[in-house]
């Protein structure tokens, strides 16, 4: 899908004046010159931390029998304490969601521990990213937008995969949240833990 770069009312505005409004004056340049830009759509937005498997916090994991993987999910600490429960998760909530395959036994199906639950097998081998940030949202079209969200995935190394560097790259994201979720915030097990914590 062809996509075009959405420039605000705002940076039109800022372009148009600054083309022909000789007659501002320096300081009126360079006043216009600094007004915000319009948030650009896509997953370049989005910078996964270095730090996040040691400082975020994991809330859940997921074993996905389908798939014969484990899904660990972790937030950023400043959402984790901001969040409450019936509201619309805080704005930079940051939510990583890292896949690790379950340990098999010799005939193929995965290994359990104590508690019934899969073995990971220690590396890593997806990384994705939820993001909310005022603003993002805004060059999306309708049938997208997941209000303020934004997605992107990455190596298992932390860098970002260079098949996915456009919103169209990651359009599922947007279609699956969009579909199931939208009154829970377009979040999945976060949102369904602030629910229920105490």
């Amino acid at each position: 899908m062809a996509r075009t770069a959405t420039v605000g009312f705002t940076g039109a505005i800022v372009a148009c004046l600054l083309a022909f409004g000789g007659g501002l004056g320096l300081g009126a340049d360079r006043a216009l010159a600094q007004a915000p830009a319009a948030a650009v759509a896509g997953p370049l937005n989005i910078d996964l931390p270095a730090d996040w498997e040691t400082r975020f916090i994991r809330y859940a994991t997921v074993d996905k029998a389908a798939r014969k993987i484990i899904r660990f999910l972790y937030v950023n600490p400043e959402a984790f304490a901001a969040a409450r429960p019936g509201q619309p998760l805080p704005n930079d909530t940051l939510i990583v969601m890292a896949d690790r395959c379950a340990r098999l036994g010799p005939d193929g199906n995965p290994l359990l521990d104590q508690q019934g639950r899969f073995i990971a097998d220690p590396p890593l081998i997806a990384v994705a990213v939820q993001q909310k940030r005022r603003g993002w949202g805004e060059s999306y079209p309708a049938e997208w937008r997941n209000a303020d969200w934004e997605y992107a995935r990455f190596n298992p190394e932390g860098t970002r995969l260079a098949s996915a560097t456009t919103p169209e790259s990651v359009r599922a994201c947007f279609t699956c949240h969009i579909q199931t979720r939208p009154a829970q915030d377009f979040a999945f097990n976060f949102w369904d833990f602030v629910q229920t914590r105490r």
